[in-house]
């Protein structure tokens, strides 16, 4: 028998008057919502890339579609050594999608040169520091160092808008000590992920779509106002009741 079927029969509340509800549709719908979604394609592209030195996963973007039935899509940018490539957006589970929201533009795992895999979020350039391929600790001024790419490599520099105030071995420190105990770390100014500062310059197209859809969400809600508002006038009218001037 039609799983449709089943349940109308073996429920009489599905059915109204001899037609069959749409109860049962909206629950199969609820039901397979998602089922296309990855659980986890962080951990897919990891053991994609298990076989190499280094690697870092970004959350480059990410987008709701839909207001029923939202769908949820993540794109990540892939870093191998010096080879950067932008993957398509892949649907991820929506519970995926919320635990992943305030991490935009940060590293959401990464392997050192040195083997260590990490899946803490962080911001993307950090993983970099400390590694005398890439630069190296200067002494300054006022007795403290701070992190120095090389020539090749400055543009990571520029990428992690750290030319204003450099990143020291103090806040690099802090970065550490967030990081072995599993912690997120937003910059030491919180400036990375969804609500930093430099994210929100470096993703102006996430933003725009971010406030497009807020518009949109308090139109509707103002239009059903309105709507129900006009309701509300006709059925005193029908009644006998009017609105003085």
């Amino acid at each position: 028998m039609h799983r449709g079927n089943l349940l109308t029969e073996f429920n009489p509340l599905l059915r109204e008057k001899g037609r069959i509800s749409l109860l049962p549709f909206l629950l199969t719908a609820l039901l397979f919502q998602g089922c296309g979604a990855a659980q986890n394609p962080v951990k897919k592209i990891q053991g994609e890339l298990k076989g190499e030195k280094e690697y870092a996963i970004i959350l480059n973007d990410m987008r709701e579609q839909g207001n029923f039935f939202p769908s949820y899509y993540h794109q990540y940018r892939v870093d191998v050594g010096e080879r950067k490539s932008v993957r398509p957006f892949v649907e991820v589970d929506k519970s995926y999608y919320q635990k992943n929201q305030p991490y935009l533009g940060m590293v959401l795992a990464s392997k050192t040169i040195e083997g260590a895999v990490s899946t803490t979020p962080f911001p993307n350039g950090y993983q970099y520091v400390g590694n005398s391929q890439y630069g190296r600790w200067r002494d300054n001024s006022s007795g403290g160092s701070m992190w120095e790419f090389y020539g090749k490599y400055m543009l990571m520099s520029q990428m992690m808008n750290w030319a204003g105030f450099g990143l020291s071995r103090n806040h690099y420190n802090n970065y550490s000590s967030f990081h072995n105990v599993g912690r997120p770390y937003y910059g030491p100014r919180q400036e990375y992920g969804t609500a930093g500062t430099v994210t929100k310059k470096q993703k102006p197209d996430f933003f725009k779509r971010r406030m497009a859809k807020k518009a949109r969400s308090q139109s509707r809600f103002q239009n059903k106002v309105s709507q129900r508002m006009g309701r509300s006038k006709n059925t005193f009218r029908s009644r006998g009741f009017s609105f003085g001037k």
